[in-house]
């Protein structure tokens, strides 16, 4: 989203930070407590995200693979009858709950049945099977967070060829035949990352960084934009450590890290929502918290105590509740309405990309930002 936007019917809005950038809709008066592998849409109230006048443009995405694939939908898909909506995670993570509260809010606004599922073991076997599986179903709008950009494209155009809209979220693959995707613009989250780092190291010094799958499109972006800021302060990465999502090996990544660059590293970056938590662990058992700046994504409920306790510096926050509030709505309209007005009607910009914005939570605003997350029922964010 372009700018600071209110909900309809001028609901309450998350904390403020200095350091906002771009900030999207707010997440819902709802409370989830936990994931679940495949939860029934909620019809629980919420507020909306109000569509953009234009959206934020990601400058090195193309326009949505869209003139082919969105020719395929302009005229209405399904004008009448019931309606399933089908959203495929790239995994399981507190990340998700308000996702999953966006994507009942949505549902319960139009009618129609949405449910989710994930990769618990983050592969791109096993989401494929996922989203075979919701086509099985009858599903009538399917959005995926993609795993692997590349790997994905024969994933979407096996919806597509079915007859199925298709949109990507939260994770892109630019090079597919999406109509849009919905998300954050990951370089511009990169670079408020980098913008963090400088300010905790405005000398310079040297970071390494830590994924679940460098290969995520959404992971590359978040590298390239921490890389492109970073570096007017003097700030390199000297590698990014693959850890396959899996927490255990998250956190041993960080163990050897530390224990190869030892003096030779002043900061620890984490791309991926459960990296923060990692790295904090990691980096307080070695009793090493005074000599390494971290800098991390998202805000699952371990991430936001770390940074109540001064154990994590900065992360970057995105809009998840978002991501299932507009995918739902979006592969709903395309079905009673057809691409062309369903994009006009959501304000999806030309060039496909709907950006949701991100903001930087540090030890000074997190009470603030818990506090809000807490009056308006979700845990993570």
């Amino acid at each position: 989203m372009p700018a600071e936007s209110r909900p309809r019917g001028g609901g309450p809005r998350l904390p403020h930070s200095r350091a906002w950038l771009a900030v999207g809709a707010l997440l819902p008066l709802a409370f989830l407590a936990s994931c679940t592998t495949e939860p029934s849409s909620s019809t629980t109230p919420a507020p909306p995200p109000v569509p953009p006048s234009g959206g934020n443009a990601t400058t090195n995405a193309p326009a949505p693979g869209g003139s082919e694939a969105a020719a395929q939908f302009e005229k209405p898909r399904k004008a009448t009858g019931d309606i399933l909506i089908k959203i495929v995670t790239n995994g399981i993570s507190p990340f998700w709950d308000p996702m999953v509260v966006g994507m009942g809010k949505a549902g319960g606004e139009v009618g129609c049945k949405a449910e989710w599922t994930g990769p618990r073991d983050a592969t791109v076997t096993t989401q494929k099977q996922m989203v075979e599986d919701a086509l099985t179903k009858g599903a009538d709008g399917i959005a995926i967070s993609c795993i692997e950009a590349k790997a994905s494209e024969p994933i979407i155009q096996e919806i597509l060829d079915k007859g199925i809209p298709v949109i990507t979220f939260d994770s892109d693959s630019p090079g597919s035949k999406r109509l849009c995707y919905i998300g954050t613009n990951n370089v511009n989250a990169g670079k408020a990352a980098g913008d963090a780092a400088g300010k905790l190291l405005p000398k310079g010094g040297t970071f390494v960084g830590f994924v679940g799958n460098i290969s995520a499109q959404n992971a590359r972006e978040r590298q390239q934009g921490f890389e492109e800021a970073s570096k007017s302060f003097g700030i390199t990465v000297k590698e990014v450590m693959d850890d396959g999502k899996d927490p255990a090996k998250a956190r041993s990544n960080v163990e050897n890290a530390i224990s190869k660059y030892n003096d030779q590293i002043q900061g620890l970056l984490g791309l991926f929502s459960y990296n923060g938590p990692a790295i904090a662990q990691a980096v307080g058992s070695a009793k090493l918290r005074a000599k390494y700046k971290i800098v991390c994504f998202d805000a699952e409920p371990k991430t936001l105590q770390e940074l109540e306790d001064g154990n994590i510096d900065a992360t970057v926050v995105q809009k998840p509740y978002d991501f299932g509030y507009l995918s739902t709505k979006l592969l709903y309209l395309i079905n009673r309405k057809g691409w062309s007005e369903a994009a006009k009607e959501m304000k999806i910009p030309a060039n496909g990309i709907y950006d949701t914005g991100v903001e930087v939570i540090t030890p000074a605003n997190v009470k603030e930002y818990r506090e809000g997350l807490k009056k308006l029922g979700v845990k993570s964010s």
